[in-house]
């Protein structure tokens, strides 16, 4: 019984690690690509602080992988989600 809940304790630890690292590259992308679209000279003067926003979240989720502790690790990262989502929604609604 003890071997079970083990190898159940290792598989959530895993899958935890495996989401967050998901999360944290999806933010990442979403700041390369707002990047991409300001040195392409997409971004309007409209535009522009949420392309900053998505690049700040970017940063965010850079961030996770230097936080060591868990739960200002998590912190980080649901700012670079909620960062994420907020930039991405005002890229859309601007342009």
């Amino acid at each position: 019984m003890e071997d079970y809940r083990e190898s159940v304790g290792r598989l959530q630890h895993t899958a935890y690690r495996n989401l967050r690292q998901t999360i944290a590259y999806a933010t990442i992308f979403v700041a390369v690509v707002a990047t991409w679209m300001l040195v392409i000279g997409q971004a309007t003067p409209t535009s522009f602080p949420w392309y900053a926003v998505s690049i700040l979240s970017g940063a965010f989720g850079l961030a996770t992988y230097f936080v060591r502790e868990p739960r200002p690790r998590l912190y980080v990262l649901a700012a670079a989600v909620v960062l994420a989502v907020v930039g991405v929604t005002g890229m859309f609604l601007t342009d």
